[in-house]
C-alpha cells in the first residue's frame, strides 16, 4: 500500500501564466513534469511534519520511510509511498536505546520494575503496557529480532488459538494508517506546493528556450 498525493493547480489563477507560456510554445505538460518533481520533496517535507504531530517519531526516521515516486513523461503524476506494515510498539519505548537504530543487540535488555512504558502521541504522557487479550495475563517482555538490529515488545500467547504462534510482537500504527488520519491536512498546502512549481518550472522552461542575449 502506498502513501500518495494527488492534488492540482487552480486553474484561475494561472490561466494568465499558461496562455502566455503555451502561446510562446511553452510545453504544458514537461512543465508539470518538473512541477511535480520539484514539489514532491517539499510535500514529502510537509507531510513528514503533519504526521509525527500526530505520532512520536524521528523527523529522520519518518523521512527516509516517505519514498518519493518521481513523474516521467509518459506518467504525469508523483507520489509518495509509506509502509502500512505496523510499526514496531518498541518504537515508541520511553527509553531512547529501544526506541532506535544505534544499538546492536546479544540479548534482550530486562524488563524494568515498573513494567515497559510508551509513548505514541507526542503530548500527553507515557503509557504502561501490559498486553492485549491474545496474551493477558501474560506480561509483555523484550526480544531481539532482526539478527539483533531492534528490539521488539512481546508477550506470550495465552491459547494455541492463534495458529502455531507461541509468542506476539506487538505494533503500533503504520505511517499509511496515520496518513489517511492527516491527509485532509496535507493536501491544500500540496496544492499550493504544486502550484509555485508550475510557475517557476514555466518560467525556467521559457528562459532554457529563449536564453536571454549576453551582454556586451
Amino acid at each position: 500500500m502506498s502513501l500518495s498525493y494527488n492534488v492540482q493547480v487552480d486553474p484561475a489563477q494561472i490561466a494568465e501564466a499558461r496562455a502566455l507560456f503555451e502561446f510562446v510554445g511553452g510545453n504544458s505538460d514537461e512543465a508539470l513534469r518538473v512541477a511535480i518533481n520539484a514539489s514532491a520533496p517539499r510535500v514529502r517535507t510537509n507531510s513528514s511534519q503533519v504526521i509525527r504531530e500526530q505520532v512520536r517519531l524521528p523527523a529522520a526516521y519518518v523521512k527516509d520511510r516517505l519514498a518519493v515516486v518521481k513523474a516521467t513523461r509518459k506518467t504525469l503524476s508523483g507520489r509518495i509511498r509509506a509502509e502500512s506494515r505496523g510499526l514496531l510498539l518498541s518504537r515508541f519505548s520511553t527509553d531512547p536505546l529501544i526506541a532506535g537504530d544505534k544499538v546492536g543487540w546479544i540479548k534482550p535488555p530486562l524488563v524494568p520494575p515498573a513494567g515497559i512504558k510508551v509513548k505514541v502521541k507526542p503530548t500527553g504522557s507515557a503509557k504502561l503496557f501490559g498486553g492485549d487479550a491474545d496474551t493477558q495475563p501474560n506480561k509483555p517482555f523484550y526480544m531481539v529480532i532482526n539478527r539483533g538490529a531492534n528490539v521488539a515488545i512481546a508477550a506470550r500467547l495465552r491459547s494455541a488459538a492463534n495458529g502455531n504462534r507461541k509468542v506476539k510482537v506487538f505494533h503500533g500504527p503504520s505511517l499509511s494508517q496515520v496518513w489517511q488520519s492527516v491527509r485532509e491536512t496535507v493536501t491544500p498546502k500540496a496544492g499550493e506546493i504544486l502550484q509555485e512549481e508550475l510557475l517557476d518550472a514555466m518560467r525556467y522552461l521559457l528562459v532554457k528556450k529563449y536564453p536571454p542575449e549576453p551582454k556586451e
